[in-house]
C-alpha cells in the first residue's frame, strides 16, 4: 500500500525505508516520547517509489520538517499509489495528504485537521511556524489560483502547437490573467527588499513560506515548460527568495522531480504526455539563472547555504 521514503542527506530521494526521527540534542522531550507522525502523500505517476507534485502533500511535509528539525516529533512520510486496491481499502476513499498519529489512534483526512494537528504541536513546543501576518497573507493570497486560471486559458490557447506561444501573441485574456500575476509577484518581490529578511515573515519559516515556496517552484517549472512564462528577472529579491528555497533543507527533502511537477499538470488539463519524458532521468531543478545571481552577488543579498 505504501513505501516508506528515505530521506537521504543529500536530498535526492532515492530508496526506501527511512524515517525522520529528530535525533538532534537539546531535545524537549526523549526520543521515544515524542509524538510519532504518518504523512501519507501522492507517488508519482511515474514511478511509485517517488514522491509526487501534489502541493498540499508538499506544503504539510514542509511543516512537518520544521517539527522534527528541532527534535519535537517523529515523523515518516510514505508515499501511496491512490489507484491501488490496498490504499482505497485501508483509507475508504480518501486522497492525499493522509496524516496517521496511532498513538492517538487518529486519522486526519482533510487539510483542515492536519493543518490544526501540526498547529496544535507547533504551539505545544513554541514553535513560531504558524506565526500571523496579514501584510504577507494579502501579498500571497489567491497568486496560485491566478496562476491556475492563465495555465489554462494559455494551454488552451495552444492546443496543438509544438511550443508555446510568446505571451504578446495571446489574446487579451490571457495577457491580463499574466500580467495580474506580474504584479503580485511585484508584490511579493517589494516585501521582501523591504523586511531584508530570509524568509517571508522573518529569519525563521513559517506556515506562509511551506505555503508560497512549493507554488513559486511549480509557477516556475510548469511556467517554462508549458507556458513560456518564467518569474520576471527584475525581481531580484524574489529570485533570492526562491534561492533560499532552493537552500533551505525542508524544501530540498519534499520536492518532487520537474518531470513529476509536469506530469501533474498535464493530467490535470488532460494535455497529451510522451511517454520519453516518462524515461528521462528525474531531475530537480534547484538553480536560479546566471544573470539572475550576479545580481544578487553584486547587491550582496545571495542566499547564503
Amino acid at each position: 500500500m505504501a513505501d516508506d521514503y528515505q530521506l537521504p542527506s543529500n536530498g535526492n530521494g532515492n530508496g526506501n525505508g527511512a524515517a525522520l526521527n529528530g535525533n538532534n540534542n537539546g531535545h524537549h522531550t526523549e526520543s521515544s516520547m515524542k509524538p510519532l507522525l504518518e504523512l501519507y502523500v501522492k507517488a508519482s505517476g511515474i514511478d511509485a517509489r517517488r514522491i509526487g507534485a501534489d502541493i498540499f502533500c508538499q506544503e504539510f511535509w514542509m511543516e512537518l520538517y520544521a517539527l522534527y528539525e528541532i527534535g519535537v516529533a517523529r515523523v515518516e512520510v510514505k508515499t501511496v499509489n491512490v489507484n491501488s486496491e490496498a490504499f482505497k481499502r485501508n483509507f475508504l476513499g480518501a486522497q492525499p495528504p493522509i496524516l496517521i498519529e496511532e498513538d492517538k489512534q487518529a486519522t486526519y483526512t482533510d487539510n483542515r485537521e492536519i493543518e490544526g494537528r501540526i498547529f496544535h504541536l507547533a504551539k505545544q513546543y513554541g514553535v513560531p511556524l504558524f506565526e500571523k501576518d496579514q501584510l504577507v497573507e494579502k501579498c500571497i493570497e489567491g497568486l496560485y489560483r491566478n496562476f491556475k486560471l492563465f495555465l489554462r486559458a494559455k494551454t488552451e490557447f495552444d492546443k496543438g502547437k509544438k511550443e508555446p506561444s510568446p505571451i504578446e501573441a495571446t489574446p487579451p485574456q490571457i495577457k491580463t490573467h499574466c500580467n495580474r500575476i506580474v504584479e503580485q509577484l511585484n508584490g511579493i518581490d517589494q516585501l521582501l527588499a523591504d523586511r531584508r529578511t530570509r524568509y517571508l515573515v522573518s529569519d525563521n519559516m513559517t506556515e506562509h513560506d511551506c505555503e508560497l515556496m512549493p507554488r513559486l517552484h511549480h509557477m516556475r517549472i510548469v511556467g517554462q515548460r508549458l507556458l513560456g512564462f518564467d518569474l520576471p528577472h527584475k525581481f531580484t529579491y524574489l529570485w533570492n527568495y526562491v534561492l533560499t528555497a532552493y537552500r533551505t533543507a525542508a524544501f530540498i527533502e519534499s520536492c518532487p522531480a520537474d518531470q513529476d511537477i509536469i506530469l501533474h499538470y498535464k493530467e490535470q488539463l488532460n494535455l497529451f504526455y510522451h511517454q520519453r519524458e516518462s524515461l528521462q532521468t528525474p531531475t530537480k531543478t534547484h538553480t536560479i539563472p546566471s544573470s539572475v545571481l550576479d545580481d544578487l552577488t553584486r547587491l550582496g543579498i545571495a542566499a547564503s547555504n
